[in-house]
């Protein structure tokens, strides 16, 4: 008759052991994109600051391209990369597990900052979107720099929306024009 393995077997528990982690994973070597090229300026201006539609293309291009760099965070967090935490069996873990990954997976820390990273990427499209649109209205740089405030308003008033949702998704406090803070519960103070 074959021995028994003595990890199948209750065992009397002994604080001062330690139970290694059955899987302990490697640091993720994913690359990080090369920023965008940005045109420097030559430095002998009138010291006033213009806008011209080449420059607004070239922001929104850039403001685009980090769009699906966000997109496949998200998405990679979504597919399994986050997991339920499993602390153990005493009151304060529970707490932690609660707080970061919810009773049952899918809320907590982890579902703030899926949200959030789904809101980011919502918002960084609206801008170029909104750079985009200002290119097209506004042919020249006497145009442009012409705009009215109401009208840049309009064309960034999406992507506003998505950064508010942003901090609100995130737990943040934001204030509001009128100097009032708003908690993550939305109580304003």
């Amino acid at each position: 008759m074959p021995e028994a393995d003595p990890s199948a077997t209750p065992q009397v528990w002994d604080p001062t052991t330690t139970q290694p982690p059955s899987v302990v994973g490697a640091p993720d070597g994913g690359q990080v994109p090369d920023p965008p090229q940005v045109p420097k300026g030559s430095g002998g201006g009138s010291g006033k600051e213009v806008v011209n539609t080449a420059s607004l293309d070239l922001f929104a291009k850039n403001i685009e391209a980090l769009v699906p760099t966000v997109i496949a965070a998200r998405d990679r967090m979504r597919a399994g990369g986050a997991t339920v935490v499993q602390p153990g069996a005493f009151y304060d873990a529970y707490q932690l597990r609660s707080q970061t990954s919810g009773p049952n997976g899918g809320a907590g820390l982890q579902e703030r900052y899926y949200k959030t990273l789904a809101d980011l990427a919502e918002g960084l499209a609206d801008i170029s979107r909104g750079a985009q649109l200002m290119s097209k209205k506004y042919t020249s740089t006497e145009e442009l720099n012409a705009m009215k405030t109401s009208d840049l308003e309009e064309m960034l008033a999406e992507a506003s929306a998505d950064f508010q949702r942003l901090a609100d998704d995130s737990g943040a406090r934001v204030s509001d024009p009128n100097g009032s803070t708003k908690d993550p519960t939305g109580t304003t103070k």
